[in-house]
């Protein structure tokens, strides 16, 4: 365990210990691989995490398992230390395509209905559902038909109904996928804002240009934990031309900051911290100048 989060033990909120998941046999004498295979790890509170792994690589499962659905063929333990307004329910899961879950007419509407259907008091729903779109900035907008939102306010409508449960942690599965480059950046940012003000994050992505300096980074691959640390480590190199990086080796695109910084590595110019967004290089490299 990385002596990142050691210090944040007491603050424990999920731990998961020996975790596999086997699909379960359809036929006699089958045998099935498992999709995630000894996960053990702690999520404390206040961290984003951004979980990393290719098509397959087991990080969904790792992500349903943690937020306490019921898997088929889960074996090992998940510890969870969260409240929600709805006791003894998973965490919900914000997905790619909200609209296929949504069923209220407008996005207060659906975000009451959500409450109702999770049997929370009767007398602080509609409060707890003004709030929390509040809280993702579609206040204005609580009332406006759902099919008049864009993919973004979609996901933010989606993300509202998670905060009026109350939960401390938010899990995204990917929720920028299928969007444009500007509604992606503003549901990234309503997301960063609300883990600046206390929620645990952890965000699932394939997309390392959301990357954010201070980022807890576990990649996931072939089922298993291949990494667990901070980008300095993700992106490192064993020398400056090795093209060698846990990054690289997953067939991850670095973002073009950090291609810059290897390409200066290569250069004989070392920029620590290793610079991974657009702001990191542009210190990094005044810093070095001076």
């Amino acid at each position: 365990m990385g002596e990142f989060f050691l210090k944040h033990m007491n603050q424990s909120q999920i731990e998961m210990k020996q975790v596999t998941v086997t699909p379960p046999v359809m036929l006699e004498g089958q045998q099935q691989a498992p999709i995630i295979r000894d996960i053990s790890l702690t999520i404390c509170k206040g961290e984003w995490i951004s979980l990393l792994g290719q098509n397959g690589s087991g990080k969904s499962t790792l992500a349903k398992a943690a937020a306490g659905f019921r898997i088929a063929g889960a074996a090992g333990q998940v510890i969870r230390s969260i409240q929600t307004a709805a006791q003894g329910k998973p965490i919900p899961i914000v997905m790619q395509q909200p609209e296929a879950a949504m069923i209220g007419a407008t996005p207060w509407e659906d975000v009451l209905l959500l409450l109702e259907q999770n049997e929370l008091p009767a007398h602080t729903i509609p409060y707890e559902a003004e709030r929390a779109l509040q809280r993702v900035g579609l206040g204005e907008r609580m009332h406006q038909p759902i099919g008049t939102l864009s993919g973004g306010q979609k996901q933010l409508v989606a993300i509202a109904g998670c905060l009026a449960m109350q939960s401390p942690l938010l899990v995204l599965d990917e929720v920028t996928a299928m969007l444009d480059p500007e509604a992606s950046s503003a549901v990234l940012e309503q997301v960063r804002e609300l883990h600046r003000n206390g929620v645990t994050i952890i965000w699932i992505t394939q997309k390392l240009e959301e990357l954010c300096e201070g980022d807890r980074i576990i990649a996931m691959n072939d089922g298993g934990i291949v990494f667990d640390g901070q980008a300095g480590a993700w992106f490192a190199r064993t020398s400056a031309s090795a093209k060698d990086s846990i990054c690289e080796q997953l067939g991850f695109e670095a973002p073009y900051a950090a291609q810059v910084a290897w390409e200066l590595e290569e250069q004989g110019y070392m920029l620590r911290p290793f610079p991974f967004t657009a702001a990191m290089l542009a210190k990094a490299v005044s810093r070095y100048e001076r």
